[in-house]
């Protein structure tokens, strides 16, 4: 008796559920497709879209950024950055800088730590390849993605700007001074 009770007692919610999947799948199945055929047709990225790791130049000199401070190498969580440092005078550079892209997770620790902002994310992903070896990225090709792709709004500034504690607005600034000016006058 208690099995056929069960049986009826869950039919009811069983029918609804059922009800209500085959409706989602007719609207669905009646709404236009919102297929992109990449690559022909490129997808607007967000503006707050990350993608693929590069190095920069500087817009001014137009020497790279990258001072080979090893700071980036030194917070990877999977260590795929290995670069080397070559004193100069006036300041240092990365002799070499290699990128393992194919064992990088993406986390944005390189670019937040960058004290140059050498290091950003772009707004792309398009390195797909079959061969993994070509994904072992050298500074030479870093630099080209870098000249290729359009940057994310994220650089290091920005982030560890975007991660500090709020700044007191101006007029309380202003207020607390005249406060200060006037306690130290009435002494």
């Amino acid at each position: 008796m208690d099995r056929n009770g069960g049986f009826w007692s869950e039919l009811g919610p069983l029918t609804r559920a059922v009800g209500r999947t085959m409706g989602m799948t007719l609207r669905n199945f009646l709404r236009r497709p919102v297929t992109i055929q990449y690559p022909d047709v490129q997808r607007a990225y967000p503006d707050r879209f990350r993608g693929v790791l590069a190095l920069t130049y500087d817009k001014e000199t137009g020497k790279e950024n990258c001072i080979g401070c090893r700071l980036c190498e030194y917070i990877c969580p999977p260590q795929v950055i290995k670069v080397e440092m070559l004193k100069a005078q006036g300041r240092n550079y990365a002799k070499t800088f290699t990128l393992e892209l194919y064992a990088c997770e993406f986390c944005e620790l390189c670019v937040q730590v960058c004290p140059t902002d050498a290091i950003i994310m772009m707004k792309s992903f398009d390195l797909a390849t079959a061969d993994r070896r070509e994904l072992l990225l050298d500074k030479d090709r870093l630099h080209t993605i870098g000249l290729q792709f359009e940057p994310s709004w994220a650089t290091g500034t920005r982030l560890r700007d975007m991660q500090a504690p709020p700044k007191a607005p101006r007029e309380a600034k202003a207020a607390a001074k005249g406060e200060e000016s006037a306690e130290g006058k009435a002494e």
